[in-house]
């Protein structure tokens, strides 16, 4: 049996552990891995599908303003003049300048008599948006390029975005360009007539929507994760709260004195708890069923260690008598000058000595039996038995040691045979008949049978041994075949027996994987025993 630890109690080495264990940092309750998981689950979440989101929107306005730039470029395609040939002279003064951008960013009426500049009617022509980039490219020379602000105005571009302009493809696929401090446009490139025109629309207003999309997303997600890791505290707090029960249940069980007696266990889950939730409910149930098997187990103890208490009581009586008869009648021989009294007294210290042995050697047995039972080991031997001859020879030898009893005997006419020791079998027989013959009175019957037990589970024979003297006490019955137990209910010596005789049958019957009852009422005592058939 193992000890329980006082609660106070300090085992060796619990110090330093303990030390270390102090030093060591604090894990994180359940309760806030549980909450930051799921944070970080949302948070992951919410990027991932903010990200998507984001994406996605941006590919859509782009699309909507790829059309966009699809219908400002035929506008200007459509136009169906190039530059330079409005008043139907080739090549005006404008036009063969090296860049447009001087007249362009004019905004000014040029050519002769007065005319305005038709290059000029290319930048900020009617449907254009605000800020449209306009180009015309003629054999690699900018013809002219500008762009309109939203006041009207036409501007100019810098020679470096001029050769932004001048290198995109000329397939009509639009693309993403920077231009300078114009910022991120997107440009499409279309050819006509041995002219390039490249018209290209602002992404400001798109990254603004993008930006402001993203700061919404993200401040929403900042409020949600707050509210969600609030609200899911004070689930996990109140999901957690019967798990904090069966804890300061087993804090309870902790806290009881186990070790000097006290067996009664009452702490237990309550239901509300075991049906809070799946989890905590089979933790729960599952430490009432161990509190359970601990409180039978304490029980065993303690009606073990009492037993042994009146085991050792029981033996030192049984041994008390026997030594003080020994030692007066040794001392009586020491002083007696009679060889016939010192002849009898050392045959009265042989009778006690005869007596001891016997009562050593049944609680030796006993000790084996038990041994072998709590190791599941077979009896001391296992051999084909002749259970008919024993019962026989067990039966001449009760008539002859009482012959003021009726014997009758009941076997089959083929021998019984079983698997066991065919010592313990003739004590167990021998036992079972002598404490027919000890607690009956004289003329009592005593029928004696074996037999072989018919449609039984398994084949096995049945050994009774039944008399008709007057029945056994009932509240003696459930103690019957402890040790030390006497019909009389004392440990007076009237039937010179120890106790140990319905002990033994108890023990050898269990070691032979068979069982032993009684039955007793008025006219009829019955002693049972089934062993297994060989």
């Amino acid at each position: 049996m193992s000890r329980v630890r006082r609660p106070g109690a300090v085992r060796p080495g619990a110090v330093r552990a303990g030390a270390v264990r102090a030093g060591a940092v604090r894990a994180p309750s359940l309760r806030w891995r549980i909450v930051g998981a799921v944070a970080l689950l949302l948070v992951v979440t919410n990027v991932v599908v903010g990200a998507v989101t984001v994406v996605a929107f941006r590919e859509y306005l782009v699309g909507r303003l790829d059309a966009e730039l699809a219908t400002a470029a035929g506008r200007v395609v459509g136009d169906g003049r190039p530059p330079g040939s409005g008043s139907g002279s080739s090549g005006s003064g404008s036009g063969s300048s090296g860049s447009g951008s001087g007249s362009s960013g004019s905004g000014s009426s040029g050519g002769s008599a007065g005319q305005p500049d038709p290059d000029n009617e290319f930048i900020g022509a009617p449907g254009q948006a605000a800020g449209t980039v306009v180009a015309v490219l003629r054999s690699g020379s900018t013809v002219l390029a500008g762009y309109t602000d939203s006041e009207g105005r036409q501007h100019g571009l810098t020679a470096a975005q001029e050769r932004t302009l001048s290198a995109i493809d000329r397939d009509g696929t639009p693309v993403t360009v920077q231009l300078g401090e114009l910022g991120a446009y997107r440009a499409q490139a279309v050819g006509s007539g041995g002219d390039v025109f490249v018209t290209a629309l602002p992404l400001g207003a798109l990254d603004s929507t993008i930006t402001r999309l993203v700061l919404v997303f993200g401040g929403v997600t900042l409020l949600g994760l707050l509210v969600a890791a609030w609200a899911l505290a004070l689930t996990v707090r109140r999901a957690l709260r019967p798990l904090e029960h069966v804890a300061g249940v087993a804090s309870d069980v902790a806290a009881l004195d186990l070790e000097h007696g006290e067996t009664d266990i009452t702490a237990r889950v309550g239901a509300a708890d075991l049906t809070a939730n799946r989890e905590v409910g089979q933790v729960g149930t599952a430490l009432n069923r161990l509190l359970g098997h601990v409180g039978q187990a304490l029980t065993v103890r303690r009606e073990a260690e009492s037993g042994m208490r009146t085991f050792v009581a029981d033996a030192s009586h049984e041994l008390r008598t026997p030594i003080a008869t020994v030692r007066a009648y040794a001392e009586l021989s020491t002083t007696s000058t009679d060889l016939d009294a010192v002849h009898a007294n050392v045959g009265r210290i042989a009778t006690e000595a005869v007596r001891m042995g016997d009562l050593v050697e049944e609680l030796l047995l006993l000790a084996r039996l038990d041994a072998r039972a709590l190791a599941g080991t077979p009896p001391l031997a296992v051999d084909a038995v002749d259970l008919t001859a024993i019962v026989v020879e067990a039966t001449m030898d009760a008539r002859t040691t009482a012959p003021d009893h009726r014997w009758t005997l009941e076997v089959d006419d083929d021998p019984v045979t079983v698997d066991g020791d065919a010592a313990q079998l003739r004590r167990l027989v021998r036992n079972l008949l002598s404490n027919a013959a000890q607690h009956t009175p004289s003329g009592s019957a005593v029928v004696v049978s074996l037999r072989r037990v018919p449609g039984a589970p398994r084949p096995s024979v049945r050994l009774v041994v039944a008399n008709d003297g007057p029945p056994i006490d009932p509240a003696l019955l459930p103690s019957l075949f402890d040790r030390f137990t006497r019909g009389e209910a004392s440990r007076s010596r009237e039937h010179g027996t120890s106790g140990l005789g319905l002990a033994i049958v108890r023990a050898v019957t269990a070691a032979h994987d068979g069982t032993v009852r009684v039955v007793s009422e008025p006219g009829r005592t019955a002693f049972t025993v089934e062993l297994p058939a060989s």
